[in-house]
């Protein structure tokens, strides 16, 4: 017996089956993500999980500001801080139209050259760590 799921002609898809792989996610509605830093209705997003809610995909250098003091007083906006944190968040199944997983693709399954850029969104060049660019 085989240990590629994919090698049987037969062969059934299962959604554990992309846990750890990039894929393409089609998601109901444009701009729904927005607050996330995603705008565009197609995505490519490395899954890290999937459950009866939804499926669970990376979110590197998400960004967290600090809007208050430690006392809970609001911070001038010059003085909040920003700071990128990975993270991961939750896909509701009700927002995503379709899934589309690339098989034996290689940079597609894991480990992937992928992991160093910013999967699924645009990050501006004056927010881009230091030595890194979109091109690469």
């Amino acid at each position: 017996m085989t240990s590629d799921p994919f090698a049987n002609d037969n062969a059934v898809m299962h959604t554990n089956m992309i846990v750890g792989d990039i894929v393409q996610i089609i998601l109901t509605e444009a701009g729904g993500l927005a607050h996330l830093g995603f705008d565009h209705q197609s995505l490519f997003l490395k899954v890290v999980g999937i459950d009866d809610l939804g499926v669970w995909v990376e979110h590197p250098q998400y960004m967290i500001v600090h809007v208050n003091d430690e006392e809970g007083k609001p911070l001038p906006a010059d003085d909040q801080v920003h700071k990128r944190v990975d993270a991961n968040f939750l896909l509701r199944w009700d927002q995503i139209a379709t899934i589309v997983h690339f098989p034996n693709r290689e940079g597609f399954d894991m480990p992937s050259p992928f992991e160093k850029q910013h999967i699924g969104f645009i990050v501006p060049p004056e927010e881009q760590p230091e030595g890194t660019s979109e091109e690469q």
